[in-house]
């Protein structure tokens, strides 16, 4: 009989406490504009050396998290994370925007450029909501990481989209045709090489003999290549990030579509991802507590906030989730959830370094801070309080 491998989610990597990304929002504030002034970053100002810090953070989690979702590329484990991230995504960025256009007063293009930003989930701290115990391994966080990855490695390319049809990119709508096509072949393009350096790379790994040569050879090879196809994709003019996520996906399945009876990676190599992708979040935090001590709160960006994760993200889960295949406990999970991450922060930045107006660019910088940080801080403490794993079949 040929041997059953449990599908349900990613593997456990270590015992880890999300309080850090808490404590690292904490020491941000301390340090920036409202505490000890160290560290004073600034929208639109410094936008290009935030979009470069938010990219290599991103750019470290979605490889290390294409490491750790192992469920067989079958449609039975990955249709939840699918629906989650097309139907459930797309239904809560067009209702960010109508709650943005009624709220805010903005244009139609604005209020989506806002929601769009706003659209990805965070992947590190998905994969920490009610986990279990090291080896056990549960359906829900699996759903929740691969939501936040798939939804981080694709929005970039749909910011510029938006961007381009606003016309701040020098791009006017003569071009929006070509430019659509452009953002299909990141897309595709990113998908394809990304899963061909890492099937390439899986090949040799296959070669080492881990008991001879040890663990540092594999975790060269490794991480060498997630750089490699992102400089490939870049090369070619493709998504970046849905390269390295790629990457590390075709690494985790050595190649195939289902796992094969030996690992393609060792345990010291997955958790050493782990860590990589938990100390870059933390590090971002820190980066994003400090961006909010220049952010203004007002009454509007509070309800805004409230709206799109109390509101918005629970009845976007449930028409994108409309079909029974979650328990009650588990639905109840993902409507909960709502942590934005480094890919949110990453696309801010981006849309900052354009040419947008000063009253709607504070007004963006205000509105996606604000939900940015409550976001974190509430998926955070949900994760601390909520640490049992959650009840029902498989997903």
């Amino acid at each position: 009989m040929r041997k059953q491998v449990d599908t349900r989610t990613e593997v456990s990597l270590t015992r880890w406490s999300t309080s850090p990304v808490i404590l690292g929002i904490g020491v941000g504030v301390l340090a920036g504009p409202m505490g000890l002034k160290l560290i004073q970053p600034q929208l639109p100002d410094d936008a290009a050396l935030i979009e470069s810090l938010s990219e290599a953070v991103l750019l470290t989690c979605l490889f290390c998290a294409g490491l750790r979702l192992r469920a067989p590329l079958d449609w039975a484990p990955w249709r939840a994370p699918l629906q989650l991230a097309s139907l459930t995504t797309v239904a809560a960025a067009l209702l960010s925007a109508g709650a943005a256009y009624l709220i805010f007063g903005m244009s139609l293009l604005q209020s989506v450029l806002l929601a769009v930003i706003l659209a990805p989930t965070d992947a590190v701290l998905a994969s920490d909501a009610h986990a279990g115990v090291e080896g056990e391994q549960e359906p829900v966080p699996f759903a929740l990481a691969a939501e936040g990855a798939l939804t981080s490695a694709i929005v970039a390319p749909v910011v510029v989209l938006v961007l381009t049809r606003m016309g701040v990119t020098g791009a006017g709508a003569s071009v929006l045709g070509s430019l659509t096509l452009t953002v299909v072949w990141s897309l595709a393009g990113g998908a394809a090489v990304g899963w061909l350096a890492g099937a390439a790379s899986s090949r040799w790994l296959a070669l080492v003999d881990r008991d001879r040569q040890g663990d540092l050879l594999e975790e060269t090879i490794v991480f060498a290549t997630g750089a490699l196809a992102y400089v490939c994709a870049l090369a070619l003019r493709a998504d970046a990030l849905l390269a390295a996520f790629a990457a590390g996906l075709a690494l985790s399945h050595g190649g195939r579509r289902r796992l094969q009876r030996r690992a393609p990676l060792g345990m010291r190599v997955l958790r050493f991802a782990g860590r990589a992708e938990r100390g870059a979040t933390v590090f971002l935090m820190v980066l994003l507590g400090a961006l909010l001590g220049a952010a203004d709160f007002t009454p509007r960006t509070a309800i805004y906030a409230a709206v799109v994760l109390v509101l918005i993200r629970p009845f976007a889960v449930r028409l994108g989730l409309a079909r029974p295949l979650v328990t009650p406990a588990q639905r109840r999970t993902f409507e909960l959830f709502a942590a934005r991450g480094p890919a949110a922060l990453y696309c801010l930045a981006l849309a900052a370094g354009h040419d947008l107006s000063a009253p709607f660019g504070r007004q963006l910088h205000d509105a996606a801070l604000v939900v940015i940080v409550v976001s974190v801080i509430s998926g955070a403490a949900s994760a601390l309080t909520a640490r049992k794993p959650s009840p029902g079949a498989a997903l």
